[in-house]
């Protein structure tokens, strides 16, 4: 995963999507997701985006066609590269910032909504990664802010502890220099805690106790120079059953990777 987001995007990949449905929206939003999947499947991710762009405002209360919207735009970005290291013929920085601006929107349209926040959270997180350091410096508060603003509305949301979670290990692990340089050129640096890695990512698990939740935990403990306790929740990864979601085997093979390199 290149930015702050929960999970891989392998998740959306074709055969992921085949018959999937969506009962908790309604039947309208329901339809454009089915078939925006249909439209990914069958003719790839950039039909699917124009496709959502058209049929954006088909339905009342719209603002979850405009997150998806927002969130492929994300997800195409990310993977511009292919497996094979081939790159897509697609503009990273634009696709960032034409999904800011839909998670923007998206927030217009409906406020109250708990996963508008978590996404523009994600869509800031994938900004940052094509930006300047000055660009870096005053972005990244965002991430947290709205983030935080998640959790707010909705205190169940393991996605939006994640995120602060990667944002305090990602923070953290940015050079003296580099916070330094930035304090003193723009005067302003974000300030980040292994220990509220820690914290964010326990709160994620006892929400939601999957794989991505405790790799990333494992990783904040070793960080934090606690590496018994790292070790112990690389274990316990792999003891969980794969379901098949939230890309649990390659969260598996990094837990393996970290357990040769620390016996």
């Amino acid at each position: 995963v290149s930015f702050i987001y929960p999970y891989s995007y392998a998740q959306t990949t074709p055969d992921s999507v085949k018959n999937r449905t969506y009962p908790h929206l309604s039947p309208c939003i329901e339809n454009i997701y089915m078939e925006s999947d249909s439209i990914s499947a069958e003719a790839g991710p950039l039909k699917e985006i124009d496709w959502l762009r058209m049929n954006r405002t088909i339905c009342t209360n719209n603002s979850a066609v405009t997150r998806r919207l927002s969130l492929r735009l994300m997800e195409l970005g990310d993977g511009q590269y292919g497996d094979e290291g081939l790159e897509i013929a697609v503009n990273k920085k634009e696709l960032f910032v034409e999904s800011l601006k839909w998670a923007r929107v998206a927030i217009k349209e409906d406020s109250t909504d708990d996963i508008n926040y978590e996404n523009i959270s994600m869509a800031f997180a994938a900004r940052i990664t094509v930006a300047g350091l000055k660009g870096k410096s005053m972005l990244a508060d965002s991430v947290r802010i709205y983030a935080e603003k998640a959790i707010q509305i909705n205190p169940a949301n393991h996605r939006a502890y994640h995120i602060l979670g990667r944002w305090h290990y990602e923070v953290s692990k940015l050079s003296w220099v580099v916070k330094k340089l930035s304090k003193l050129v723009f005067r302003h640096s974000p300030s980040g805690s292994f220990n509220l890695a820690v914290e964010y990512f326990n709160k994620a698990i006892a929400l939601n106790n999957i794989p991505v939740h405790l790799y990333w935990l494992g990783m904040s403990y070793l960080e934090s120079g606690r590496e018994e306790e790292a070790l112990a929740r690389f274990r316990y990864l792999l003891e969980i059953k794969d379901d098949g979601r939230y890309n649990a085997s390659y969260f598996k093979e990094k837990a393996k990777e970290v357990l040769e390199k620390y016996g």
